[in-house]
């Protein structure tokens, strides 16, 4: 019979930001809750018209004031409650809160796509293209002193 053992984690998650600011995250989040607060998310934005994968600087001052404030919520209920309220009255640049959202996908989606749609992998060029990379494994390197 196999067996095979399973780690939870217990400790939170640590956000460290600048030299003094740490936010604790919870230690583990059901892949269902996080997907589902994620399609809330995205929900949230078509809802007001943007389109992430385009270009955002075509969105209205106030709708794009709504998405940062949705995204902020969402990354808010992935922590402890004491940084989520730390969280909700900091000024942070608009880098450093992307990048929590990216670090959130990373601890909790598991290395998943958020959705199984969209997130596969590029579609190869088509057959025939020719890429513009060298391969080293056609043919032989060159050899010093020869």
């Amino acid at each position: 019979m196999a067996r095979k053992s399973f780690a939870l984690q217990t400790e939170p998650h640590v956000a460290e930001i600048g030299d003094d600011i740490e936010l604790e995250f919870l230690p583990e989040v059901m892949g269902d809750d996080y997907l589902d607060a994620l399609g809330r998310l995205q929900d949230r934005y078509k809802n007001l018209g943007i389109d992430l994968s385009g270009d955002i600087d075509e969105a209205p001052p106030e709708a794009l004031r709504e998405v940062n404030a949705a995204l902020r919520e969402f990354i808010g209920s992935l922590m402890l409650p004491e940084s989520a309220e730390r969280f909700s009255t900091m000024r942070l640049p608009d880098r450093v809160v992307v990048a929590l959202l990216e670090w959130s996908k990373e601890i909790y989606g598991g290395g998943r796509p958020p959705t199984s749609s969209n997130g596969s992998a590029a579609a190869s060029p088509p057959r025939g293209t020719r890429s513009t990379g060298s391969s080293r494994s056609k043919g032989s390197t060159p050899t010093r002193g020869r």
